[in-house]
């Protein structure tokens, strides 16, 4: 009896121990977008695509800001389906107009079938909610589009862990870093995509993503005509 408990027991361990190497290699294995017809997940702070069976499964972190409404918003806004999320500050005057606006009119052209815009500052200390109020009207930005700020050490670190963007960084005009990224997540809450919202050859590649995801993300009697059908999103899903 006990030895048929002592053999149970090593053939747990060898396969936990076979499923870890797997999952290993699997992480670690070099990937080529040529060779598939999905979009990838962003699980690192290399940014390298990646179609493994663990960054499947990585979340961004949860978070809790406030918008431009004084209105209490938590990661629950990620639920609905495609998001795109980039970073800035009211006071830039260089990156963040210009990808502002790029972003403004990837949203205007899309209709109903743009996906939700976020913006989060990186600078929360200046950035109140009036101050993002306003910058909103300045834009002109649409209704539905979030603003968020929040705690410091809370947007630094979801920035950070989330975005893998290190927005503590003054540069040497005294500003916070000029952040030009962009971020599709899907309603999984995983990146699915990063870009260059200075680019308007950026903008166009997004614009396709969108559609991808939402075709992925679509019940299957859902609208074939956006894009090559993909699979279906895991049902398992963990934090950072």
């Amino acid at each position: 009896m006990r030895r048929t408990a002592v053999l149970c027991l090593a053939l747990a361990v060898m396969t936990a121990g076979v499923s870890a190497v797997s999952l290993w290699a699997d992480w670690h294995r070099p990937d080529s977008i040529l060779a598939h017809d999905t979009l990838p997940f962003y699980a690192s702070a290399d940014l390298r695509p990646r179609w493994d069976r663990v960054s499947s499964v990585l979340q961004v972190d949860g978070f809790e800001f406030t918008d431009q409404r004084k209105t209490a918003v938590d990661d629950r806004l990620l639920d609905s389906g495609p998001t795109v999320v980039n970073l800035f500050f009211a006071g830039c005057v260089s990156v963040c107009p210009v990808s502002m606006d790029l972003l403004r009119t990837l949203q205007a052209n899309l209709g109903s079938q743009a996906p939700r815009f976020v913006s989060l500052t990186v600078s929360p200390l200046t950035d109140d909610v009036r101050a993002l109020a306003d910058y909103a009207g300045k834009f002109v930005l649409p209704k539905d589009w979030v603003l968020l700020t929040g705690h410091p050490q809370a947007v630094e670190a979801w920035a950070r862990r989330s975005l893998y963007s290190d927005i503590t960084k003054i540069g040497p005009d005294g500003l916070p870093p000029h952040t030009e990224r962009a971020f599709l997540i899907d309603r999984g809450h995983r990146i699915r995509g990063i870009y260059d919202a200075r680019s308007p050859h950026e903008m166009v590649r997004l614009r396709y993503d969108i559609a991808r995801l939402r075709q992925e993300e679509a019940p299957a009697f859902a609208d074939q005509s956006i894009s090559p059908s993909s699979p279906s999103e895991v049902a398992v899903v963990v934090r950072r």
